[in-house]
């Protein structure tokens, strides 16, 4: 099949999408499909060998969508129109303008589209509903997935007269091998990685090692190794500063995979604190090298994350540091975590499913397509 894959964010700048659709355009091609990117960001005409469809607009500096509904629609008729395309699948967050063209294109074209949702809308999910009777999205006839029951969870108040399939993020486990080290008496090594931005609430992880420090007092040492950058990066450091944890918490910067393999290769247990994750990609990697996850339920992670099992879903930050705190001081409760976590992960989240899933998508979506006239 001739495949469109949209999006408003593509390499060179790297974030979840990016890194997940260039992966899924690797992976499609390698099973035979013919597939091309198509995105308003800036950037060559390949990334690792995927061609990449560059819309010609002026974008909103350092955010990457357009604000100019007639220059998008045009430009994506025009790449739509040309491409010969069997398949359409836009990847969506909130502001995904691009996408929102690639729809109204899509439907007026009669090429069947599929969107994956890949944010967790909240309180801005009115956006979406305030904007149905204009932009008429509601009537068109795509396939709507989200990347976790989280996301779902949201679409269907937003869209409630369309099922949503679930269609997660994956990873390949033979990247992700088993190095969960021993726990060492006296210590718990906390780890996580992520970009340093206000979404991430890097700092409530700061402040849960300080609570944490203090409860289980000078016995045992509890730190924080965090990989990634981002705007708040020098605010973390003043906090860490302020709370005199510049021994105990140390941001690392960022890094690529090997980076993530070593820093996972050094933990006892993965945590991450937002409130608003999608999926949680960055925590199944650390389940899949065997270590716990300690993460807050209101996000993906608990799509792969059983309570008590594999890891702990907490439901606020109190709550955190005292899972926390028992896991630094209770050798057993940890014990029983790694155990869980040494399982190996659902073959739902690996990417040989998650293409089969792709595939067989695609090939109902076509076969379903009205037949040209």
């Amino acid at each position: 099949m001739r495949i469109a894959l949209v999006t408003d964010w593509f390499h060179p700048r790297v974030g979840g999408i990016e890194v997940h659709l260039l992966e899924l355009a690797t992976r499609l091609a390698r099973r035979g499909h013919d597939v091309t990117v198509v995105t308003p960001w800036p950037g060559g005409d390949a990334v690792e060998g995927v061609p990449v469809e560059r819309l010609r607009l002026r974008t909103v500096p350092g955010v990457g969508v357009s604000l100019n509904p007639v220059a998008l629609v045009r430009e994506m008729d025009r790449v739509l129109s040309a491409g010969a395309f069997d398949v359409v699948h836009g990847h969506v967050s909130f502001g995904s303008t691009a996408v929102f063209a690639a729809g109204h294109v899509a439907t007026r074209l009669g090429i069947p589209m599929v969107g994956t949702f890949h944010s967790v809308f909240r309180k801005l999910g009115w956006v979406y509903v305030a904007a149905a009777p204009i932009l008429r999205w509601r009537s068109w006839p795509f396939r709507a997935t989200a990347v976790s029951e989280a996301v779902a969870r949201d679409l269907r108040w937003i869209m409630p007269e369309r099922p949503v399939e679930i269609l997660p993020n994956a990873i390949d486990p033979e990247a992700w091998p088993r190095t969960a080290p021993e726990p060492t008496a006296g210590r718990l090594r906390l780890v996580t990685t992520a970009r340093l931005q206000r979404r991430k609430r890097v700092e409530a992880l700061v402040r849960a090692v300080d609570r944490v420090r203090r409860q289980v007092g000078p016995a045992t040492d509890v730190t924080l190794d965090v990989l990634g950058d981002g705007p708040e990066r020098e605010a973390l450091e003043t906090r860490i500063r302020t709370l005199g944890l510049e021994g105990s918490v140390r941001l690392r910067g960022p890094g690529d995979a090997d980076a993530v393999r070593a820093l996972l290769a050094r933990g006892d247990v993965f945590v991450n604190a937002a409130d608003q994750e999608s999926f949680g990609i960055a925590a199944l990697e650390a389940l899949c090298t065997g270590l716990p996850v300690v993460a807050r339920r209101e996000g993906g992670v608990r799509t792969f994350i059983r309570d008590g099992v594999n890891g702990r879903l907490v439901a606020s930050d109190d709550e955190m540091a005292r899972v926390l705190a028992e896991l630094a001081t209770e050798a057993g409760t940890l014990e029983r975590l790694r155990q869980g976590a040494a399982e190996p992960i659902p073959a739902q989240y690996t990417w040989d499913a998650l293409i089969d899933r792709h595939e067989a998508l695609y090939e109902t979506l076509v076969r379903e397509a009205p037949a040209e006239e």
